[in-house]
């Protein structure tokens, strides 16, 4: 079974292809002030003339559906979307903050992934793994807040608490020295977010599952409003 996964949630632009369960290649590229239209197309093209892969020899596609940048999932999807009907394969919407956790789910607490969104303000969620599975179990709604109003949630739990994702530097920053948060542990990889391997991975499995989705109901998951959204209904008002 041979997957691709497409990740376009952030800046950094991200491919990749898995065989069962195996990584065949993770292709990634600061876009450098490019748009994810001017660079997935070329980029795939780059990818399988590397592997030296037949596009008809994709079983499954596997994209990042958000929370992200409103464009890159978009785009995404949409590239997605035509490749899964023209190859009549299946095809996954995959949620970003889950296929960040998926690396440290074995890890002994919660899992806070997050994601730079803008004006001070993160994309998180809450995971554990149950005892008895091998899953993780969302303990908190998909959200949209200030590293502030984070850590005054997390400061309430009384487990020690894992957070990881991107564009998190800032609210690294603001980490002062507390003895409160001594629980709460930054683990981070900026310069090596999970992205479309896990996307593959977390593909697949649903794949195998027949848990596929439906190619013409899949859309980008937004927590909030675009920024045009909201200048439009400013305009309105």
């Amino acid at each position: 079974m041979i997957t691709l996964g497409i990740d376009t949630a952030t800046d950094i632009f991200n491919l990749a292809i898995i065989e069962n369960g195996k990584m065949i290649v993770d292709y990634r590229m600061q876009k450098a002030g490019m748009t994810h239209s001017a660079v997935i197309i070329p980029a795939l093209k780059n990818l399988i003339d590397f592997t030296g892969l037949e596009l008809n020899k994709l079983t499954g596609i596997a994209v990042s559906v958000g929370p992200g940048s409103f464009t890159g999932l978009r785009i995404g999807l949409a590239t997605a979307k035509g490749l899964a009907f023209s190859l009549s394969i299946p095809i996954i919407g995959v949620n970003t903050l889950e296929s960040y956790a998926l690396d440290r789910k074995d890890l002994p607490g919660i899992l806070c992934p997050m994601m730079k969104a803008r004006k001070g303000e993160y994309y998180f969620t809450l995971y554990r793994k149950e005892n008895h599975y091998n899953d993780l179990i969302r303990i908190e709604d998909y959200q949209c807040k200030s590293w502030l109003s984070i850590k005054e949630k997390l400061l309430k739990l009384d487990q020690p608490v894992y957070i990881l994702g991107y564009g998190l530097m800032e609210a690294i920053g603001n980490l002062k020295s507390n003895h409160s948060l001594s629980h709460i542990h930054f683990l981070i990889k900026e310069q090596d977010p999970p992205g479309a391997v896990n996307i593959a991975l977390m593909g697949e499995k649903r794949i195998l599952s027949k848990q596929t989705d439906d190619i013409f109901e899949l859309s980008p998951f937004y927590i909030c409003k675009s920024a045009a959204e909201i200048k439009n209904e400013t305009r309105i008002n």
